[in-house]
């Protein structure tokens, strides 16, 4: 029995032997006639295996076969970088017999001047096959039907390429940056890259079918163009001359069957014009459009006017208006494509910086209306039902966006450096990330309805039920901000690129999300300045990923209740890093802050505020917009409630608050009747640091009685918030306020 074992076991260690010997034999790598190759005794098949740079040199020629130890091997395929970076090859031909051609297997072969596929071989050259290779001319074997992106790029030395005509196709970028090139690469059916240097007219042969993508990207000297009968499609960017391009006229011919979106473009094209016959393709006001007027196709750059589109018009295009200098108005459109108003100068004339986008907009593109370099303040409307990224995104003078929209796209205004306000209609449910990422000048969010997802108050946006911290915008006024005691979530990006002297968190507070402070999206938030954050929690918040992201948390104290929780904090790797510091008075912080209450009747105000604790100085400033940009007075008093600086454009105002235990009253006269008033209070120490914040509205009362009197019938009436009443004339008059009304409510002179 135990003989039988052995000998089992003598026969499974031979089978892997063997198996073992015939793995090795198909990964053997042999060096045959100055080349590697890969052997495959299978098969009976060899690989171009990866060479090594001191080996592979000078003029190199591989045979269809190759011999080892007596067996000959077909050559049939390359590896992936077989010949990158061995710059001393001059010059190579490649078997009958292969069938790939690995990618970048010429990769940087900067004396490679001379690379022959025969005919019938392979069927794609593939991924930066020739990157960056000293190529002079190359021919296209026939029977490749396919070119990989950047298979002929940054090649200094290339100036002619004779293309197969059994290419059908190629990535935008498969010859890319050829400095050198001197002849238009095309076979019978693409026109695939003209020089960039080509100067003067030029006509596109005979038989052209279709001018693919990118084929004259950056021909800035071509004049004219002239494109024959026989091309139906023009791909993306195929006519993209760039913006200081010459041309100025372009005519398309009756055969055209196909523009792709964003396919024309030149800085100093005025006209395009279609063939009579044509039945895709029409024209208005020399820009392209679908023969049926219900798209707008490409407008050329050069026009410079204001236009207000056709009824019929229902799709902007993708790129149809870039870098015009149309100002455009849009009265029946329900798409606008990605990048169909990028750089454009929409809102140039007056009676459009504030654009307003109509309400039969339910569908707007990546980045449609990217770097408007004119409009001012835009208004989204409440039809829009998809919105892509970034579409506002980097609009040098954009100031103000009221949105209604249902949602707000991913980075929608990112680096809107002058972006100050947002106004939030009532339907809004969704933020996308970064929408507001480096918007360095947003400082107020007005929202005039709370809906079931956000609310508004005093400028920050919160979640419905104040439960979370949605936004705080980085320029909002003073330099401490309190959150609600309702608070218990910060949401991601909610304090992004804050500049504040502290923050105090609520009690309640229990869960921060990731990137608090901002984070990356195709650049860094600007970065956060915080001195203090005061934390009366006596938990450690629940934190997502890394919540302090970008914020210098050593710069930064962190005030916790006592000595046990600020070891749980420095024990905790998302908390250690600030400067934790213990303030045991933080157990007996009061639950809310001071309120100031208003008391406004026809034409002044009252104001009452508690004293303020170490405050030396109280500021008030009256404001006539809720944007807090025209004001009516600002205010300062003492600690003891003389009023020590005026500046105000209504009224003089009493010289004193009267400080009644512990409580300041003052009254601010010369206002309007019936009319809104925004104003905020700070209170400030000795060294003028802002320890206390506050800010409201209020309204003055209208000329008459704010409710009729409907029924008086003697003297024994009575009327609610009535401060007397007389009789004259067999009349009942009331006193309200210090003025006379009738029992309508009227008021008596």
């Amino acid at each position: 029995m135990q003989i039988m074992k052995k000998k089992n076991c003598f026969c499974l260690l031979f089978v892997a032997f063997l198996l073992l010997k015939g793995t090795c034999a198909y990964a053997q790598r042999v060096f045959i006639d100055s080349v590697y190759y890969t052997l495959d005794n299978t098969a009976m098949t060899a690989q171009i295996a990866i060479q090594s740079n001191n080996t592979a040199v000078g003029d190199i020629v591989i045979n269809d076969t190759v011999t080892y130890e007596g067996a000959n091997y077909a050559v049939t395929s390359m590896a992936d970088n077989a010949f990158a970076d061995c710059n001393q090859l001059t010059s190579i031909v490649l078997p009958l017999t292969l069938r790939n051609l690995g990618s970048a297997a010429f990769l940087r072969c900067t004396n490679l001047t001379s690379c022959i596929i025969p005919d019938s071989t392979i069927t794609e050259i593939p991924f930066e096959a020739f990157w960056k290779a000293g190529l002079i001319e190359f021919r296209v074997p026939e029977g490749v039907t396919y070119i990989e992106q950047r298979s002929f790029e940054q090649m200094p030395n290339l100036q002619r390429v004779h293309l197969a005509n059994s290419v059908k196709s190629l990535t935008s970028w498969s010859f890319y940056i050829l400095p050198a090139l001197q002849d238009p690469i095309y076979n019978d059916s693409l026109f695939v890259l003209m020089p960039d240097s080509y100067q003067g007219a030029y006509t596109i042969p005979a038989g052209i079918q279709v001018i693919y993508k990118s084929a004259f990207y950056g021909c800035t000297k071509i004049t004219s163009l002239t494109i024959p009968e026989g091309v139906k499609r023009i791909e993306h960017y195929g006519l993209m001359f760039s913006l200081n391009a010459v041309i100025k006229t372009l005519h398309l011919p009756a055969s055209l069957e196909y523009v792709t979106p964003g396919a024309i473009f030149g800085g100093s094209l005025r006209k395009i014009s279609v063939a009579e016959g044509n039945t895709h393709y029409t024209t208005w006001n020399n820009m392209l459009m679908s023969i049926n007027m219900d798209t707008v196709i490409c407008c050329p750059a050069a026009i410079n006017a204001a236009y207000t589109l056709p009824e019929s018009v229902v799709h902007v295009a993708a790129s149809a208006f870039s870098v015009s200098a149309v100002d455009l108005t849009m009265t029946n459109v329900r798409s606008i494509g990605e990048y169909a108003f990028e750089a454009n100068s929409l809102g140039k004339y007056d009676s459009n910086r504030h654009y307003v986008i109509p309400e039969t907009v339910e569908e707007i593109g990546d980045e449609a209306f990217y770097r408007s370099y004119a409009m001012e303040q835009v208004t989204i409307p409440s039809s829009l039902k998809q919105m892509g990224e970034q579409v506002f995104a980097d609009s040098p003078k954009l100031k103000k966006a009221v949105i209604n929209s249902t949602m707000i796209g991913k980075g929608q205004f990112r680096i809107c450096n002058n972006l100050e306000i947002i106004e939030i209609g009532d339907s809004l449910r969704e933020i996308g990330a970064y929408a507001f990422h480096k918007c360095p000048a947003l400082w107020y969010i007005r929202m005039p309805k709370a809906n079931a997802h956000f609310r508004a108050i005093d400028g920050v946006l919160y979640s419905a039920d104040t439960a979370a911290l949605a936004l705080y915008p980085p320029k909002h006024d003073g330099e401490v901000f309190v959150l609600p005691e309702e608070v218990n979530t910060l949401r991601s990006s909610s304090l992004r690129a804050v500049n504040l002297r502290k923050l105090v968190l609520p009690k309640g507070l229990s869960q921060i999300e990731n990137e608090l402070f901002g984070g990356y999206y195709l650049g860094n938030d600007d970065t956060p300045l915080l001195d203090t954050i005061v934390a009366p929690m006596m938990s450690v918040p629940a934190t997502q990923g890394n919540p302090f992201n970008l914020l210098n948390q050593a710069q930064t104290v962190l005030l916790v209740p006592c000595d046990s929780l600020a070891e749980i904090y420095r024990a905790n790797s998302i908390w250690n890093g600030f400067n934790i510091q213990v303030d045991s008075t933080l157990l007996e912080l009061p639950e809310k802050e001071p309120e100031v209450e208003t008391q406004p009747d026809e034409r002044s105000v009252q104001f009452t505020w508690p004293a303020v604790e170490g405050a030396s100085y109280y500021t008030l400033i009256i404001w006539a917009n809720e944007e807090r940009t025209e004001k009516i007075c600002t205010l300062t008093f003492n600690s003891i409630g003389q009023l020590v600086e005026i500046d105000f454009s209504k009224h003089a105002p009493t010289r004193r608050a009267k400080n009644t235990t512990g409580t300041f009253s003052f009254r601010y006269n010369g206002l309007d009747e019936d009319t809104d008033y925004w104003f905020t209070m700070t209170a400030s120490d000795a060294n003028n640091t802002e320890i206390f914040y506050a800010s409201g509205s209020f309204a003055t009362l209208g000329a008459n009685m704010p409710t009729a009197i409907e029924e008086i019938s003697d003297e024994t009436g009575t009327f609610e918030g009535s401060n007397g009443k007389i009789l004259r004339d067999g009349h009942i008059y009331l006193m309200y306020n210090g003025r006379m009304y009738d029992v309508q409510g009227n008021r008596i002179k």
